[in-house]
């Protein structure tokens, strides 16, 4: 039997795993002598200086700050693959990895939902629109039971949603009924059925986190309103 003391969809183990991948993007804290990376050309020497003098950040500080910011690509996108494992691991479903022929992340066993997922709303470019289109509508032709989702959890707007996709081409519209955009909460609650399991997820991973790797952080109350203001905004 699992163990679900992080969230109700997934066992312990594999939540931990999920959320363990994406902090192992983070650089460790590193010491003043160890500026070796200082002779890295990514690093521009006048933005450090404003860095340091602007933001009141000694050597130190400023390193593991400009570190953070050369793994933010890294952390960026295995926040993408955290839903996409995490939601893989959902009982009836499936992460399809690289290699699977359908080129989308997510299905369910009986091959009825595919789903090309994305953390924001703003990761793919217009030509990557369109490739991820022409996958979703040729799975619907291999598949004839099958609907195809673009799906995205962090919306422009914090809204939650899903709709046919509709989209223009040569001035016309085209749409397919087995092709749709899906968002927000409504994306976790079709894989896990739980409407709230995007908000669960939130609220499950600092405890992840400070079991995985100790953090001591202190939340005051001004930090407190904020990520509940923040959390009423995106899972309203």
């Amino acid at each position: 039997m699992q163990s679900n003391s992080y969230v109700s969809f997934v066992s312990d183990k594999n939540f931990l795993e999920c959320v363990e991948w994406v902090c192992d993007a983070y650089p460790k804290p590193e010491k003043v002598k160890d500026i070796v990376f200082l002779k890295n050309t990514r690093v521009d020497p006048f933005k450090m200086v404003f860095d340091m003098y602007n933001g009141n950040l000694d050597t130190n500080a400023w390193i593991i700050k400009e570190k953070m910011r050369q793994a933010d690509k890294t952390v960026n996108n295995r926040i993408g693959d955290f839903h996409q494992k995490l939601l893989g691991c959902v009982d009836g479903w499936e992460d399809l990895g690289r290699g699977h022929p359908s080129e989308v992340d997510l299905k369910n066993e009986d091959d009825s939902i595919f789903i090309e997922l994305k953390n924001k709303f703003n990761t793919m470019n217009s030509s990557s629109l369109s490739k991820c289109r022409d996958k979703l509508e040729k799975i619907t032709e291999d598949y004839p039971k099958a609907t195809g989702y673009w799906a995205y959890i962090v919306s422009r707007d914090g809204s939650s949603g899903e709709e046919i996709w509709v989209y223009n081409r040569m001035g016309k519209q085209f749409f397919n009924p087995r092709v749709k955009v899906i968002w927000g909460n409504n994306v976790y609650a079709l894989v896990t059925g739980d409407p709230n399991a995007l908000e669960a997820t939130w609220n499950a991973i600092p405890r992840a986190i400070k079991d995985l790797r100790g953090s001591k952080l202190i939340l005051n109350d001004l930090d407190k309103e904020i990520l509940n203001t923040f959390s009423n905004y995106v899972f309203k």
